[in-house]
């Protein structure tokens, strides 16, 4: 009989995990982490160091929690790793290859291993290869590839089992920016087809804001937020764009004075404020009407992922 899941898992999830504790010696990786996460493609954001790679370790039953529950697709990671294992496709960080194989025979090995025969295997990285862009490339020693190669082929090893959900961590790491297009392209192609659900582990917001429609945030082995993007832009903080008749050196200070936070905007007579907790736009017409300064436009100014993350994390984005 399966064990009963506890209080942070919710059926349906992509994710969950309630009460997870990992310690390596005298470092804490994960401290009490509980969330739940669906999505057709999760970001798993967090500074290095932050606890990401141990979590997917844990997902994959690779490495045991020191307490708490783990379901990844409904199943009990603790308790059932090889089924989850099963279920999975896994790109690690670094080069991960093996000298001697070329690309299709990496690829066709990674299938045989997660058990598809050996003629279906190379059915299978043959498709695989040329839907990361590696065809003509299929025959060459691994050791040649660049690193976007590299990351490519992982990825096709990742998914030539056909998993439900793949693992990536850092896949973007260490490439020039057109290879990282490119791969990003790639990632959002398996969100928007009937191809598995994507966790992507990274450091960098805009590869999340790129690819991802849900995200958890960790630090320092905790996660501060799980949820959709467009539930973490609400925790930044109001921002407003304000167009005076001419530029006001007076009511930025004025502003200032009051507690909010002025920058300047495309042109001279717009500025960004982002006002203290509990104010309104009044503070914005009170101010500019004692300096008789008339407001040509005023409207609330949508939150950026940046923002809003570092809102969530504690660091001021003018102290970065």
């Amino acid at each position: 009989m399966p064990r009963a899941a506890g209080p942070g898992y919710k059926r349906g999830m992509l994710l969950a995990m309630s009460g997870v504790r990992k310690r390596f010696g005298a470092t804490l990786a994960l401290e009490n982490v509980t969330f739940s996460i669906e999505g057709r493609a999760v970001g798993l954001l967090g500074p290095n160091g932050a606890g990401k790679t141990t979590l997917m370790k844990v997902c994959l039953g690779l490495t045991a929690p020191d307490a708490g529950d783990v379901r990844v697709l409904d199943l009990d990671a603790v308790r059932d790793p090889n089924a989850v294992r099963a279920r999975l496709g896994y790109a690690a960080e670094g080069p991960g290859r093996i000298p001697g194989l070329s690309g299709l025979e990496s690829v066709a090995y990674a299938a045989e291993l997660c058990g598809v025969p050996r003629r279906e295997a190379l059915l299978r990285a043959h498709d695989m290869l040329d839907l990361v862009g590696l065809d003509e490339s299929r025959y060459r020693p691994v050791e040649t590839f660049s690193t976007g190669m590299h990351q490519r082929v992982k990825l096709a090893m990742a998914l030539v089992h056909d998993p439900e959900l793949v693992l990536l961590d850092e896949p973007t790491s260490g490439l020039d920016p057109e290879s990282r297009d490119e791969l990003l392209d790639l990632i959002a192609q398996l969100r928007d087809r009937q191809g598995p659900a994507v966790l992507l582990s990274t450091h960098l917001l805009h590869d999340v804001e790129r690819t991802c429609d849900a995200c958890v945030i960790m630090q320092a082995g905790r996660v501060l937020f799980a949820g959709r993007l467009d539930e973490l832009r609400q925790f930044a903080p109001a921002t407003w764009e304000l167009r005076l008749g001419e530029p006001s050196p007076a009511l930025a200070l004025a502003l200032t004075r009051r507690g909010a936070r002025v920058e300047p905007g495309p042109r001279r007579e717009i500025v960004y404020v982002t006002l203290p907790d509990g104010a309104g736009p009044d503070v914005l017409w009170a101010e500019a009407a004692a300096l008789r300064l008339p407001i040509v436009h005023l409207e609330p100014r949508a939150s950026s992922l940046e923002e809003a993350f570092f809102e969530k994390i504690g660091v001021p984005m003018g102290g970065r």
